[in-house]
């Protein structure tokens, strides 16, 4: 199995549907996060199946500052992780997993 099928979307087209919204959701909500341990310029959020097919979320935090503190970091991605549970997560359901991942400022100046 490629690196390309582990992290491709669901290929149904109702699912993916449901998927974009999620992610749409998702990425509304964590632009209302307030008081976060270090500013975040943007969120990129994802939707798919990892590596053992189960349901998963990426969520990339696009950082202002390229060093951030392990502690800010931790504080930050614990946050979001309970957040995105909270928005997608039922009570009887086996946990989403969610995937958090930095970008620091200057990995994503747009090149002209």
């Amino acid at each position: 199995m490629s690196t390309d099928e582990i992290l491709e979307p669901h290929s149904n087209p109702a699912d993916l549907t449901s998927m974009n919204t999620t992610a749409n959701m998702i990425e509304a909500a964590l632009r209302q996060l307030h008081e976060l341990p270090t500013p975040v310029t943007s969120w990129l959020v994802e939707t798919g199946t990892d590596s053992t097919d189960d349901p998963a979320i990426w969520v990339w935090a696009m950082l202002k500052e390229d060093v951030v503190d392990f502690a800010k970091r931790s504080r930050l991605r614990t946050m979001v992780r309970d957040r995105v549970r909270d928005l997608v997560q039922s009570e009887d359901e086996h946990p989403t997993l969610v995937y958090v991942r930095f970008r620091g400022a200057s990995e994503f100046v747009q090149q002209d």
